[in-house]
């Protein structure tokens, strides 16, 4: 990126994603978080999809109706999804315009050598923005920080979970924008034939099964074990890796929901799947 860079990223999935008319929009979400369910007591982070509404509202409605409450910051960490970099990225910026209003951006990010501003690799990306009309309406007056994670080596993401874990206080929410098993040959995942719907439509389920009880463990032993036995590509697998890390002890999580691309009439030669998880304390 050349020249000054703007203080304010304008909105560029608005229109297409999600409803870019502010009424129309925060109907959505309110029908969609209405049909999802309370907030659950003690959420302190969760796991959601980054996808178009019509395929994955419902789903990332589960995750934030979970972690509906007046968070004064939202820490949002995710993959790059046009850049390959090494180490992790803040949006060095005030503010995200949505429909729905501009988002204060923070700029208090973990402390971690790993963690730079680079407001390039948020020209295009979608990891960031597919939250921020629910942080709108679930936490409208909250301040996001937002993380790109590319390659980690085991130490940067021990380090990087380290400065999370110090940055988290009790009235702030982290949340992993992410996706579940990518299958199809653009995604170079190609365990069953494309010709067979059916069993492109089961091996998704039963990978992003295996995904999500790994996540529920809260071990990113477990995680990392059900990554190296599927060969699943899971877009935000290096951010998982750091918030499971990061969890405080005695953390709990819960599965809230699942789907997939074809739930929504997608292209089984290139299916996703999509899940959301919320963390919080031990079951009483």
């Amino acid at each position: 990126m050349t020249g000054p860079v703007p203080r304010t990223k304008e909105a560029h999935l608005a229109g297409r994603w999600y409803p870019a008319d502010a009424g129309a929009l925060r109907a959505r979400l309110d029908a969609l978080l209405e049909a999802a369910g309370p907030p659950l007591a003690g959420t302190r982070a969760i796991v959601a999809p980054h996808a178009p509404l019509d395929a994955a509202g419902a789903v990332a409605a589960r995750a934030w109706a979970a972690a509906r409450a007046p968070w004064r910051r939202v820490l949002i960490v995710g993959p790059s999804h046009y850049a390959r970099f090494r180490g992790a990225a803040t949006l060095a910026m005030d503010a995200y315009r949505t429909p729905l209003g501009a988002v204060a951006l923070g700029g208090d990010a973990p402390a971690a050598p790993a963690v730079r501003p680079n407001p390039a690799l948020y020209l295009r990306e979608h990891t960031l923005e597919a939250q921020l009309p629910w942080v709108r309406v679930v936490a409208p007056d909250a301040t996001v920080t937002a993380l790109l994670v590319g390659a980690l080596d085991p130490d940067e993401v021990a380090t990087l979970a380290r400065a999370i874990a110090a940055w988290w206080t009790a009235d702030a929410l982290v949340v992993v924008s992410t996706d579940l098993v990518h299958y199809g040959r653009r995604h170079e995942f190609v365990p069953v034939p494309a010709t067979d719907p059916a069993a492109v439509a089961a091996t998704v389920e039963r990978l992003d099964a295996g995904a999500l009880d790994a996540l529920a463990s809260g071990d990113p032993a477990r995680f990392a074990a059900w990554r190296a036995e599927s060969g699943a590509p899971v877009c935000g697998h290096v951010a998982l890796d750091v918030l499971l890390h990061a969890l405080p002890p005695g953390t709990t999580a819960r599965v809230l929901a699942h789907a997939t691309s074809l739930d929504a009439g997608g292209d089984c030669e290139h299916t996703v799947g999509y899940g959301a998880v919320a963390f919080g304390p031990p079951a009483a």
